[in-house]
């Protein structure tokens, strides 16, 4: 057994092999994009067009990719992780210790991870598991939480609500505050979820696309925050794995 530490294996028992060291080689931000540099985002993540992700956000691409879409807009202290097979218990000590230890911004790079005790076999950005995929035009609200692997697109995601891995997601759903929607089960096009028993409505239209509040926040984000450099001309790279995405099921 062996123990990470800031790219070193040091052996020590009662500990496996880790994906402590998540890096950047394979975070793909297409143009028009806003990342703000403070925002955790580690291995195979893809951002799509003029999509805009907040300052404390983190995604981790832990058990397999994570493809977003266009014109999404996601909120500080959101969580979107791909676990995997990652167990509870290993997946509450990953988000106390990447939220404990924020990572270092310098040149809008995350440093990696250091003293992670996590026992898993999935290496972050191998592709070893399923692609989390969302649609365009989603809003995750602040403190929302993400497991599932596949959403929609025009879908409203409500302050601390959370999506297990077992839940899906069509289009034109609203997840309302503090909603849990943990179990193995789908959200059907249009369908709002609330209150305290999680109880369900379908609604008329979708909800309308944040288009305004995306354009404002592109303007006046870069001006209090450092960014992370887009690298991807467009779209059509989260196209390409979602579909792969899909032919794989």
């Amino acid at each position: 057994h062996y123990y990470i530490t800031n790219n070193l294996r040091l052996r020590q028992p009662g500990f496996l092999i880790t994906s402590a060291v998540m890096n950047n080689d394979s975070l793909r931000i297409a143009k028009g994009s806003v990342v703000c540099a403070e925002a955790d985002l580690r291995g195979d993540v893809t951002i799509g067009n003029s999509t805009i992700i907040h300052p404390k956000v983190r995604i981790f691409a832990y058990g397999g990719p994570i493809v977003i879409g266009e014109g999404c807009l996601i909120e500080e202290q959101t969580v979107i992780i791909n676990r995997g097979d990652m167990s509870d218990e290993d997946l509450a000590k990953f988000l106390k210790e990447t939220e404990t230890r924020p990572p270092q911004t310098r040149g809008g790079r995350n440093a990696p991870l250091r003293s992670l005790q996590v026992q898993t076999n999935y290496v972050c950005g191998k592709q070893e598991g399923e692609t989390l995929c969302i649609g365009s035009y989603n809003v995750f609200e602040v403190g929302t939480h993400v497991e599932s692997l596949k959403i929609g697109s025009n879908n409203v995601f409500e302050s601390k609500c959370k999506l297990g891995r077992d839940m899906t997601v069509g289009d034109g759903c609203v997840v309302s505050v503090f909603c849990v929607l943990d179990k193995e089960d789908h959200l059907d096009n249009m369908t709002v979820v609330y209150g305290p028993g999680n109880q369900r409505r379908k609604q008329q239209d979708k909800p309308m696309p944040q288009t305004q509040q995306l354009e404002f926040l592109a303007k006046v984000l870069p001006n209090f925050h450092n960014l992370k450099k887009s690298n991807v001309q467009n779209v059509s790279n989260t196209q390409n794995l979602s579909a792969r995405n899909e032919s794989a099921d």
